[in-house]
């Protein structure tokens, strides 16, 4: 088997086991249910999900193996002007989401318990890059093309939330699954025109917790969930900051992302 062909069933394979961790959390929770024992399955769900399923499937394999192949992949510009990609990304968020920003506004929550919404979506909303933007898709493209590397990680993030028919039971609506997929392929389309994951992972938490606000979920209590949250995206951005300090001075190439399979 040739390296880029291992690299993808490895790729593949961690996709797979954290689609089948989540389908787990959600089964557990889904019998405790109907047995009336949602509290003492919680904690249960919660540690397959915050001790193993984002930290070690979605965050830290991407990652260590993103070095370790040497893969094509910007945390932050490294040649472009990181205000404009600021300023592009705040005028996505804008329009998108200051509607329903300024419904919940109109509310009258307390802005601590949007703080605390804020801060306990992060780890279902940017916990996914490390996976699906700094693994998969230059994985896919040097496999398949930039074509193929941008839609099909966009088409398994969509296809991913079917299996959170507990925790997101809106995910299983096909117009969601429509909604889904060109969403993450338009942030994927920014990251890689941007080079700022940082950001493109910050605007997508903004559009996912507005979104379950507005739809009426707010995450406002602070426990243990939210303390390991907090402890795992600290540990997300202080790595990505960090990676780019340290390896400021890598080769460069303008036009990276764009280069096709024969190049590799």
């Amino acid at each position: 088997m040739s390296e880029k062909r291992l690299q993808l069933t490895i790729t593949m394979a961690i996709y797979g086991i954290f689609t089948a961790l989540f389908t787990l959390a959600n089964f557990l929770m889904l019998m405790a249910q109907r047995k009336g024992a949602v509290d003492s399955m919680e904690p249960i769900a919660g540690m397959i999900m915050g001790g193993l399923m984002f930290p070690v499937f979605s965050i830290g394999l991407p990652l260590w193996l993103a070095h370790k192949w040497n893969l094509d992949f910007s945390f932050w510009p490294r040649g472009k002007n990181w205000l404009f990609g600021l300023a592009v990304i705040a005028i996505y968020v804008y329009f998108g989401q200051m509607y329903a920003v300024n419904e919940i506004a109109a509310w009258g929550i307390p802005l601590k318990d949007l703080v605390v919404h804020f801060v306990s979506t992060t780890l279902f909303h940017i916990s996914y890059y490390p996976l699906f933007a700094v693994l998969m898709l230059p994985v896919l493209r040097k496999n398949f093309g930039l074509a193929t590397g941008l839609i099909v990680p966009a088409l398994l993030f969509a296809l991913f939330h079917l299996a959170g028919f507990y925790y997101f039971p809106g995910g299983l609506q096909p117009w969601m699954q429509v909604g889904l997929f060109v969403v993450f392929l338009v942030d994927l389309f920014l990251y890689l025109w941007t080079e700022n994951i940082i950001l493109v992972a910050i605007a997508h938490n903004i559009g996912g917790s507005v979104g379950l606000a507005i739809n009426g979920t707010i995450f406002s209590q602070v426990d243990e969930m939210l303390i390991v949250t907090a402890i795992i995206m600290t540990g997300l951005f202080a790595y990505m900051i960090i990676y780019e300090i340290r390896h400021k001075g890598r080769p460069y190439n303008r036009n990276w992302w764009l280069r096709m399979v024969s190049d590799q």
